[in-house]
């Protein structure tokens, strides 16, 4: 099982690290390139979860 972080707010697997100025005193910091959240918190899916989950919404739409 292969898991990845995606943003909380868009749910895109689109999460960078930030540069933490303080270090290791901090807890590490996410940008989403997709919406622009910054933060801490991030979900952690599996990656076969996430691709059942949008193949499931592709049918709904069609």
């Amino acid at each position: 099982m292969t898991k990845i972080r995606i943003c909380p707010k868009c749910k895109e697997p689109k999460l960078k690290n930030m540069m933490n100025v303080s270090g290791w005193l901090a807890p590490p910091m996410f940008e989403c390139l997709n919406c622009g959240y910054v933060g801490s918190f991030f979900l952690e899916v599996d990656l076969d979860n996430l691709l059942s989950d949008d193949n499931q919404e592709e049918e709904k739409e069609s």
